[in-house]
């Protein structure tokens, strides 16, 4: 799924993007490259290790870091999970990419010391089907 974003998140000026094709090989990212990860996009339903698990390590390793996570047709209970954990952005697939970009901006211009966040409910605009939802 990144892979296919890369082109919009260098558009929107990223300058390094490290893809990781599973969990595990994400943990190894976050670990060798210490504090210089400005943010983490990650997919719910990573293999090896999901990004709810990643979502932990974050948290108990790098503290306020932003972190969004990716899904397509989770529940209620998993987004109250997610939240529990600190994820700071939530983004239904399909999504678009002035949603992403949205989403985006925002984490990186929020202030570290609101951490942990509390996700804010999306608005019906940016809901992308009728079973799905952002936080």
């Amino acid at each position: 799924m990144l892979s296919i974003l890369v082109p919009y998140l260098q558009d929107m000026g990223v300058e390094t993007i490290h893809r990781a094709t599973d969990g595990l090989a994400a943990l190894e990212i976050l670990n060798q490259s210490k504090n210089r990860v400005d943010i983490v996009i990650c997919d719910w339903g990573l293999p090896k290790l999901s990004g709810l698990e990643v979502l932990k390590f974050v948290r108990k390793n790098y503290g306020a870091m932003p972190f969004l996570m990716l899904a397509s047709r989770v529940t209620r209970e998993a987004i109250a999970t997610a939240a529990k954990h600190g994820v700071n952005g939530y983004l239904a697939k399909p999504f678009t990419v002035q949603l992403l970009e949205k989403r985006v901006v925002t984490l990186l211009r929020a202030l570290p010391d609101e951490q942990p966040r509390k996700p804010v409910e999306a608005g019906p605009e940016d809901r992308a089907d009728d079973d799905s939802w952002e936080i």
